[in-house]
């Protein structure tokens, strides 16, 4: 026949089977074999994980948290953090706060959330504050300008953003409004974020007043966890 239909791969030949279509019949060739629909499910499989590895890149995470899955930590709060991640909803999920001394496991677990979230398909950046504010004075006079506002406009397509050791950036008055701006455009446009943080570093924030709008915010749309058993690296001395 010269219309026979054959699958691409395994080279068989199609059938016609005879189909009712309102008050006729019509004939539509059907593949006798599953070739070519594994072949389909395979390349899409195939997309799902170049996805995943493009987030996993976007991620930014230090390879050393690599190894860490979040049933294996027994940090306080790691039994929070399972819930947390199922029930999360992008723009609508409240961000974290996670307070404690150093040592204690805030940030694994907090690197820990960000590589489930982004498991499960989420855009998830996992950063510092200090990072940030390099990239938005990368540039001189206009072009650093424009330079922050992209950085900016970049923060606003992730899902999540998480923050490791706020309160350790040296500040200038400079870097005092980029990092209102960050927070600021974060908090109108509902992307959710979280900060891990030591108290040292939240008492020195305390007494720079123009951070206290900054605070305020915060406030509102991160949830604390708090960390208040010793650290463990002097556990493990």
């Amino acid at each position: 026949m010269d219309n026979q239909l054959f699958c691409s791969i395994c080279h068989k030949p199609y059938v016609m089977q005879k189909y009712e279509y309102g008050t006729s019949f019509v004939n539509v060739p059907v593949a006798q074999c599953n070739c070519e629909e594994k072949a389909l499910k395979d390349a899409e499989e195939e997309e799902k994980e170049r996805e995943r590895v493009r987030r996993m890149d976007a991620l930014n995470l230090p390879p050393i948290f690599a190894p860490y899955r979040l049933k294996d930590l027994t940090c306080e709060h790691s039994g929070d953090a399972l819930p947390y991640v199922e029930g999360f909803k992008p723009r609508r999920s409240k961000g974290l706060f996670i307070y404690g001394p150093n040592g204690n496991g805030k940030t694994t677990l907090a690197a820990v959330i960000c590589k489930e979230l982004a498991y499960r398909g989420y855009r998830v950046l996992f950063t510092t504050m200090t990072e940030m504010l390099d990239k938005m004075e990368f540039g001189i006079g206009s072009n650093r300008a424009l330079q922050a506002q992209r950085v900016l406009k970049e923060l606003l397509t992730y899902d999540f953003v998480m923050f490791d050791d706020y309160g350790r950036e040296n500040y200038t008055p400079l870097r005092l409004q980029n990092v209102f701006q960050i927070v600021d455009r974060l908090y109108k446009y509902r992307v959710v974020f979280g900060v891990t943080v030591n108290p040292e570093c939240m008492d020195r924030l305390a007494h720079i007043p123009e951070l206290a709008a900054i605070d305020d915010r915060m406030r509102q749309v991160l949830m604390q966890w708090e960390f208040v058993k010793p650290s463990l690296r002097g556990a493990q001395k």
